[in-house]
């Protein structure tokens, strides 16, 4: 594996999950250009058939259909006025069409077709790195409400305000998803929704909700930070020998050494790499703030002189990057020979600093890559960075600002003869930074539909989507849940609509957490109505639940974030439960499809640079949500205050959606 493929494996700050997109049409590899243009799709010139009578005359309907996934078709006779020809038998008013798989309310007659449960749901099940606890508990409350529990606790109470005020025609709406999920084969609901909720029958306490998310919380921040297959637990990496080069290959211990600082590959990258092997942005880079247009952008070059850390020698050469971190957060080193979970972190201030300190650190080793490969006929050991230990350390909050040296320290546990008592790695650098206190703002600006689900003919989409935020504060505590509803109707390709709306204005942050979720409808006013009075209730249930719980998960968060809170990490993760736990809900129920998912999760320290022109604007980013959707972050502008445009191609519903960001710092 050429080293640059191993890029793919650092922790991203854009999503939980790190998936390869889907390839699509462009350049090489499935890459694209910012405006990512595709083939047309040829479609067929139809148009929706009109009822014909023309006396006893039989009536011919041809439909051509294009679709990956189920198809509903409803017939309902029309009652027609006029004609030639006798007249028919007198009609009531069309029933309401049956009931597609898992939609409680009725698909209406015309709208495009809508995918089955089990199709909404393979996505979750694939993607999602631990069952939602946040879906259950809700479906856990509703099932008690049905059964005409008496509330067993203040918060029950309020979740059965909430349901008690629906209509008659939705309190039939939340029994068949209720009975929608009983109807789930065991494997389906318990990867999708936590059985250890859904086994309780009586009211659920705000901390067993808590400890059940807290949990939540650490599953998802293991398979963020550590990969798949990441330790929620700590667990030691094989020790691998590593011999000189020279000196006829003497041996010389089970020396650990560091590939990357947080997702940064390091000089010690093996094999060895060429500056034109590294990304731009894993150089240092002195940028250079220009107005241009009335903006203010910002001009960049490589570092070459005065480097804070390695400078990297030959052509197009340069300063390595030192990655910036805050006192308290958590840095990742990824390498080899961690493989002892007594492991420590030396940290030592650059001159002129004095400061020096060793911290604790949590291992989660490589057990999975082999200790040896065959080569030539020869057994030899692997010792490269196709290895993937995996150690975090906290930053101590005492420990002043400036440059830092920072080495893996291995007591040596092997049991080999004639070997150091402890192991030390090269020196890697971190750049730790003063507090944060500004006041930053993050907004939507417009919804631009690109492609409208297909096929276009049927008719314009009806998009309703829904954003979740969360402030994370000083200290690791939990904001209340902020919420925009957003409904636009009779969506067309090409079309643009404005979306100005602030989702987050704070001070004092430590992260921010933001979730959305984007549907398409498509269906009849009154089913439209229906949907979102569901919706709504659901939401409601959701953000009160968090209100709840929220104090109780805060202060089991340090833990988390000492683990595994590097990159604004658990914020992507508090996005990605949120977001799970709404698309799990409307699976049940709704005749919607998914057209758009996205988790956002920033750092202060992440929000300081990208509203800062004296940083470069982040590289393009892509990965796949849990949901299936394929997102894209475009950076539009940069300069004191940041732009990107976030894309959500649905291979599923042929569609391409587009929503712009602003950020912004306020203070």
């Amino acid at each position: 594996m050429e080293p640059s493929d191993r890029k793919s494996d650092s922790p991203r700050p854009y999503g939980p999950k790190n998936k390869p997109p889907k390839d699509r049409p462009g350049k090489p590899g499935g890459e694209t250009d910012p405006g990512r243009p595709r083939k047309p799709r040829e479609e067929p010139e139809m148009k929706r058939p009109k009822p014909v009578h023309n006396g006893d005359a039989d009536c011919e309907m041809t439909i051509n259909l294009e679709s990956a996934g189920t198809v509903n078709i409803y017939n309902c006779p029309p009652v027609i006025e006029g004609g030639s020809g006798p007249s028919p038998e007198p009609q009531g008013e069309c029933p309401p069409p049956p009931r597609a798989e898992g939609a409680c309310i009725p698909v209406a007659p015309g709208a495009k077709h809508k995918s089955g449960l089990s199709r909404k749901l393979q996505p979750l099940i694939a993607n999602s790195s631990a069952p939602s606890v946040l879906a259950a508990t809700i479906l856990q409350q509703s099932r008690r409400f049905l059964q005409a529990r008496d509330p067993g606790n203040d918060l029950e109470a309020s979740v059965f305000g909430v349901l008690a005020s629906l209509p008659p025609q939705l309190q039939d709406t939340l029994s068949c998803a209720v009975e929608t999920l009983d109807g789930l084969t065991k494997n389906e609901r318990d990867s999708v929704f936590s059985s250890a909720i859904l086994s309780v029958d009586e009211a659920l306490s705000t901390t067993v909700i808590a400890d059940n998310v807290v949990a939540e919380l650490e599953e998802w921040a293991a398979d963020a930070a550590l990969g798949e297959d990441g330790c929620t637990t700590e667990a030691p990496g094989l020790p691998r020998p590593v011999f000189s080069v020279v000196n006829g290959g003497a041996f010389l211990g089970f020396l650990p050494s560091i590939c990357r600082v947080n997702g940064l590959r390091t000089i010690y990258f093996n094999p060895s790499l060429g500056p034109g092997d590294y990304e731009p942005e894993e150089f240092e880079q002195v940028c250079t703030p220009e107005v241009v247009d009335g903006e203010v952008e910002v001009n960049c070059e490589v570092q070459t002189e005065d480097c804070p850390g390695h400078l990297l020698g030959g052509e197009g050469g340069g300063c390595l990057r030192v990655p910036d971190v805050r006192n308290g957060e958590t840095v990742v080193l990824e390498g080899i020979n961690f493989f002892n979970i007594d492991a420590t972190v030396g940290l030592r201030a650059k001159a002129p600093g004095t400061a020096t300190a060793e911290v604790d650190a949590f291992v989660c080793g490589d057990q999975e890559t082999p200790a040896t490969e065959e080569k030539n006929g020869v057994e030899v050991p692997i010792n490269d960075c196709r290895v993937q230990d995996r150690l975090t350390f906290q930053v101590p909050d005492e420990l002043p600002p400036g440059i830092y040296e920072a080495r893996v320290v291995v007591p040596n546990d092997t049991g080999v003869e004639n070997t150091d008592p402890i192991f030390s790695s090269p020196e890697v650098f971190i750049r730790v930074v003063p507090p944060v206190t500004a006041e930053f703002q993050i907004a939507t600006e417009e919804l631009r539909a690109e492609k409208e689900t297909s096929p276009a003919w049927f008719g314009s989409d009806e998009v309703g989507i829904r954003i979740l935020s969360v402030p994370i504060l000083a200290n690791n505590t939990l904001g209340s849940m902020n919420r925009l509803d957003v409904r636009f109707g009779d969506v067309d390709s090409g079309e643009v609509r404005s979306m100005a709306s602030v989702l987050i204005q704070e001070s004092g942050l430590s992260g921010v957490s933001i979730a959305i979720i984007g549907f398409e409808i498509d269906s009849e006013s009154a089913f439209e109505n229906q949907i979102d009075s569901f919706t709504d209730a659901f939401v409601d249930i959701l953000k009160q639940v968090w209100d709840a719980i929220k104090e109780e998960v805060g202060g089991a968060v340090a833990g988390i974030v000492k683990k595994f809170g590097v990159k604004g990490i658990i914020a992507i993760v508090i996005a990605a439960i949120i977001a799970v736990a709404i698309i799990a809900l409307v699976a049940l129920w709704a005749p919607a499809d998914l057209i758009i998912e996205d988790h956002i999760g920033l750092s202060v320290l992440e929000l300081a640079t990208l509203t800062n022109a004296n940083f470069p604007a982040p590289p393009e980013e892509e990965f796949t949500s849990t949901g299936g959707i394929d997102v894209k972050v475009v950076p539009v502008s940069k300069g004191v205050q940041y732009r990107e445009r976030r894309e959500y191609r649905s291979d599923d519903e042929d569609s391409d959606y587009r929503i712009t960001f602003r950020y912004n710092r306020l203070s």
